[in-house]
């Protein structure tokens, strides 16, 4: 008998529902799984998270907290070049390297050159540059600069009560002093970015691109420029370029910044520089700078070690101080002055202020641009780039005693000269040829180790590496890197390949010694505090964070801080040779008791930048007198145009 109508609908609708039934059931089993499935993969995406978070915080300063011990290290900031022995930061950075050696890829390896001292750091004589096991371990593997890491170390034992770790200023992006030309800023006295060349490309898909090439030749003022805007373009995360004046015919006197972070001050990075070209018939390191720009920027993802160096150090680079000079000047011509000077016929390198003479020659558009320049950013180290010898020259390159500036003359030291012979070696150390000292041609002087003291090998007046050092406190080298000012284009690629170490770690250097913030007793950074190591009369101020560096050697100093209307402070702290020492200080505010505030005293030798120009206060200024100033004059032009 066929079922009823009602019995049909009921069956119909228990089926319905028993499907619906099992299809929510499929449906809970497949979200189960799924969420089963997705658990790992979560926590595999929280744990590159956090690990990533960890890889941030490392490169911030610790709050004080965290450091309760004197003997605490700050595992931040490392440098991955040192001459400790110590096998724990060298485990840590092997084990850094075992995650994959991508230095393969660029197919060269760096030559180290040992450097040892003796007791009260006299350097150990020695005939030939040794190589040292890392050296030898980068040339056997193939990866470049595989060289142990230090750690910061905490001055003091115990830590200092009212020394803090500037939490609120640690390593963190501040204003700089820069600003787009649509935007300027006068008033933070920065400088215009150049953003004039082509489209921004991302530096991660560019950085092994093929099509960036730079050629070993020689390259006019275009095409100079034209490389610095293809860099800044196409290396944007790297790269920022701007001018900071105009030779006397126009011409821009171009900087490009190299650093991980170009745009921006990172507080606690120091600054350093290289200025080359300041005589426009000495070429070659014109052409070294920017296959030095060419190589930091292609570096930094295979590099470790040039990563770290563009992650905690900001380079500025000015490839031709004297693009005017250049222009004229020809290639082939060892000696000679043609093209020496600028368009006005003044030599750049006798323009600026002087401490121990009056210099009465008429300011140069660009040597005014550098001087402006150095007031604006706090360099820790500068390089100057000559020609026409082999030797890395220091301070002071003038004397007070010297009327007729002779070709050979006693030392003129500076209270950091050992220091400046420590930097000075660091570079000719490097090289494969200058540390030998030898002559470059009969009748010219060789130098032991291949450094000399600039007034020991002619004294010259008005020079920049003594304003540096004097008015600023920053500590600059004179580095002479050929016999031959203009050399053939032949030479280029040898020339590069000697001087590619020695300018990389050079610059390194700059993270030797002490470093650290100045502040009040509420936390807020001290600008332009006065500091001075007790003992060495040249003083280095703050900058507008409470920054502050000194390149020393191992040995225990004093600092004295003075700050206006702050109660003056002296601290002892100890430098060692494979880590780098963070000292934080506290100033506190006082009045005296007539009720005016303490001012700080002017340190024996810093000369503070006056808005107007540089004050000149010269010891024991000499005039020389009518007749006798120009026959001295034309003696010591005769000197520079022989022997650089």
């Amino acid at each position: 008998m066929a079922p009823s109508t009602a019995t049909t609908c009921r069956a119909r609708a228990d089926g319905r529902r028993s499907h619906l039934l099992l299809s929510v059931r499929t449906l809970v089993v497949v979200t189960i799984a799924v969420a089963i499935f997705a658990l790992p993969v979560h926590c595999q995406s929280e744990k590159r998270l956090s690990s990533i978070q960890q890889q941030q915080q490392q490169h911030q300063y610790y709050d004080s907290e965290e450091l309760t011990g004197g003997a605490e290290v700050i595992k931040s900031k490392i440098r991955p070049d040192t001459y400790s022995q110590d096998p724990s930061p060298s485990q840590q950075y092997e084990k850094h390297l075992q995650h994959g050696k991508q230095s393969d890829a660029v197919g060269l390896a760096s030559t180290v050159y040992g450097e040892q001292y003796g007791d009260g750091g006299a350097l150990l004589q020695q005939d030939q540059p040794l190589l040292d096991e890392e050296a030898q371990e980068s040339i056997s593997s193939g990866s470049i600069n595989n060289h142990r890491i230090p750690q910061y170390t905490r001055a003091g034992s115990p830590v200092p009560g009212d020394v803090i770790e500037g939490k609120n200023v640690g390593n963190r992006a501040v204003g700089n002093n820069y600003h787009h030309p649509g935007n300027p800023s006068p008033a933070s006295g920065g400088y215009a970015v150049d953003s004039a060349y082509g489209p921004h490309y991302s530096s991660q898909d560019l950085v092994q691109d093929q099509n960036y090439q730079l050629e070993f030749k020689y390259h006019d003022y275009d095409k100079m420029t034209k490389f610095l805007r293809t860099t800044s373009s196409r290396f944007p995360n790297l790269t920022a370029l701007y001018s900071i004046g105009k030779s006397v015919q126009g011409r821009d006197l171009w900087v490009m910044v190299v650093s991980s972070s170009p745009y921006e001050h990172m507080i606690g990075k120091p600054d350093v520089k290289y200025v080359a070209n300041m005589h426009g018939n000495e070429a070659v390191g014109r052409e070294l700078m920017l296959h030095l720009i060419q190589y930091l920027v292609n570096s930094y993802s295979v590099d470790p070690y040039i990563r770290w160096l563009l992650d905690n150090t900001r380079i500025h680079v000015l490839p031709s101080m004297n693009p005017d000079g250049f222009e004229v000047a020809r290639e082939g011509q060892c000696d000679g002055g043609q093209g020496r000077y600028n368009a006005r016929g003044f030599d750049l390198n006798r323009n600026f202020p002087d401490y121990f003479k009056q210099n009465n020659k008429r300011g140069q558009p660009e040597t005014d641009a550098v001087k402006e320049w150095t007031s604006k950013i706090q360099f820790v180290l500068s390089g100057g780039l000559h020609g026409g010898a082999l030797v890395a020259s220091y301070p002071f390159d003038n004397t007070p005693n010297s009327m007729f500036q002779s070709y050979t003359s006693t030392p003129s030291l500076t209270p950091d000269d050992d220091v400046f012979k420590h930097l000075a070696l660091t570079y000719s150390r490097n090289h494969p040829t200058m540390n030998q000292g030898v002559a470059c041609k009969a009748g010219t002087p060789t130098f032991n180790n291949g450094i000399t003291n600039g007034a020991a090998w002619y004294p010259l007046t008005g020079g920049m590496q003594d304003f540096n050092y004097v008015w600023y406190g920053c500590m600059e080298v004179t580095l002479e890197l050929s016999c031959c000012k203009y050399p053939p284009t032949s030479e280029l690629p040898k020339l590069w390949e000697e001087n590619r170490l020695s300018l990389v770690k050079f610059l390194a250097e700059a993270h030797r010694g002490v470093h650290g913030f100045v502040m009040d007793e509420h936390g807020n950074p001290i600008e332009k505090a006065s500091l001075k190591i007790k003992g060495r009369d040249v003083g280095f101020q703050t900058t507008k964070y409470g920054e502050f560096w000194r390149i020393l050697l191992p040995g225990v100093y004093k600092l004295e801080i003075y700050g206006d209307g702050y109660i003056p402070k002296e601290m002892d702290f100890m430098v060692v040779e494979q880590h780098p020492t963070l000292l934080n200080v506290t100033l506190h505010t006082s009045k005296r008791q007539d009720n005016t505030p303490y001012r700080q005293p002017v340190p024996h030798f810093y000369h503070h930048h006056h808005p107007q120009g540089i004050a000149l206060a010269p010891k024991q200024p000499t005039q020389d007198p009518g007749i006798l100033s120009s026959i001295t004059s034309g003696f010591n032009n005769f000197v520079s145009n022989m022997f650089g």
